[in-house]
């Protein structure tokens, strides 16, 4: 990776202190008030250089811009359609000889990346106590 530098340090740090899932954005307005001279540049540039090297995850969810996550290891994300939360599953959800069945014996799966799409559970619960 390039040089040490104190804005992607202050970024990663804050990644890894949530689970949130932010965006650039919404880092940008949780560090600027004790970092007066941050830009919402910098935070982008450092986002795709931290994303490009691996040491974050980029997740590209569609609608209301990119999310970022610290933890790399191999999980899916759910997405609200309500509060458009996103939050980590960590559970082995492709079945591999599914995969292999529907791809064919000389593919090799490498990485995946699946989303999925629905409501929470207290949206769900928000919704009931309307009806």
């Amino acid at each position: 990776m390039r040089k040490y530098s104190r804005q992607r340090e202050l970024i990663l740090n804050y990644l890894k202190g949530t689970t949130a899932h932010p965006t650039a954005e919404q880092i940008y307005a949780d560090l600027k008030p004790e970092n007066p001279a941050l830009s919402l540049s910098t935070i982008y540039r450092n986002l795709n250089l931290l994303s490009e090297y691996g040491v974050i995850q980029k997740l590209t969810t569609g609608e209301h811009g990119d999310r970022f996550d610290a933890d790399t290891r191999e999980h899916s994300h759910f997405i609200c359609s309500g509060c458009h939360q996103v939050m980590d599953v960590f559970s082995s959800l492709l079945d591999e000889k599914e995969l292999v069945k529907a791809l064919g014996d000389n593919c090799e799966v490498l990485q995946h990346k699946l989303y999925l799409y629905g409501v929470c559970s207290a949206c769900n619960a928000g919704k009931k106590e309307i009806n």
